[in-house]
């Protein structure tokens, strides 16, 4: 066989390799095995697991697994069987545990060890004893993973990052294991949420009360919200997205619903200004469907203030224009 020949075998080779491996992580690794859930489960006990004491408690989508979590360490319980799986952190703390919606994955946010690194680990359940991680690069010292927002039809992954007392910045992942910062509009990042079937990312101000959506494809941002202070609740699997209307206090109002490009309306306000820690996904379906003793349903869309929304002022193509105060609270801070 020719020198030439045996290069071009070669080279072929190893783009069949290449594609098969892509192939099965996209398939099968992280492709989506039933409808989604958005809100998720409620971590109630189940009497196929043991009685464990210590540690907060998660559940895989279908129950079958139950991982006990606490910062030093992770144990996977599957259901019927006392004897857990001891996951090897490396030396590392946890600062972020969550099951995906709709598959036996999880993912976790990891800081610290002897290389002081800040990763995401992708855990497989079904084999926890192989670990995906992603590293996060130039992050400041003592940075930690608090939130993540997945896209579960599209594989891409946004992670909300701790730099600072009430600073964040926001990194983004896909199946590529292609990792980069995002700028934000903002530094004082409250909630986040994403599509699952598109990579459209939303956030909120707490300072200023703005929330945002971010298009991970094309790279523009805009506010979304009506005039006044808001707050985002979250995105169901309909693309609807929820919003509060919030007082100085960030005390919780009243809720909206709206989709993009079409604005908001309101649904329900409370009889009582409510702390809005209190304001989740799964409460706001249940008082739609229904209703609450703590809220009145609000049927007469011309008290809607949502009409228009204040994206046509405040709006960007470009995602890499830093906002003021992400250039102003990073520019002193230390960096690995």
């Amino acid at each position: 066989m020719k020198p030439i020949t045996k290069v071009m075998t070669a080279f072929t080779l190893g783009i069949l390799l290449q594609g098969g491996i892509y192939y099965y992580l996209d398939q099968y690794m992280f492709a989506p095995t039933t409808d989604f859930s958005v809100a998720g489960e409620s971590q109630k006990a189940d009497d196929n697991f043991p009685d464990i004491k210590e540690g907060n408690k998660y559940f895989s989508y279908d129950r079958k697994y139950m991982a006990v979590v606490t910062e030093k360490s992770i144990r996977i319980y599957t259901s019927g069987k006392d004897t857990p799986a001891e996951i090897d952190l490396k030396g590392r703390s946890v600062s972020y545990f969550d099951w995906m919606p709709d598959r036996n994955l999880a993912i976790m946010g990891l800081y610290g060890g002897p290389k002081d690194q800040v990763i995401m680990a992708r855990l497989n359940a079904d084999d926890p004893d192989h670990e995906v991680d992603t590293e996060l690069e130039d992050v400041p010292e003592g940075s930690k993973i608090v939130d993540v927002a997945y896209s579960e039809a599209t594989n891409v992954v946004y992670m909300k990052v701790k730099v600072a007392e009430s600073t964040y910045r926001i990194y983004r992942t896909d199946a590529n294991y292609d990792t980069r910062r995002v700028y934000m509009q903002a530094s004082n990042i409250g909630r986040i949420a994403v599509f699952y079937d598109e990579d459209k990312f939303f956030y909120d101000n707490v300072r200023t009360g703005d929330v945002f959506m971010f298009d991970g494809t094309e790279g523009g941002w805009r506010v979304i919200n009506p005039s006044g202070r808001y707050r985002l609740i979250g995105v169901d699997n309909k693309q609807n997205i929820y919003i509060a209307r919030v007082d100085e206090d960030d005390n919780a109002l009243a809720v909206y619903e709206g989709k993009l490009g079409v604005g908001f309306k309101p649904v329900y306000k409370y009889n009582n200004p409510i702390t809005l820690s209190e304001v989740t996904m799964d409460e706001v379906k249940d008082i739609m469907a229904n209703g609450s003793d703590t809220a009145t349903k609000i049927t007469d869309e011309r008290e809607d203030t949502a009409g228009k929304s204040k994206s046509d002022s405040k709006s960007n193509s470009k995602s890499d224009s830093k906002s003021n105060s992400d250039s102003k609270s990073d520019s002193d801070k230390k960096t690995r």
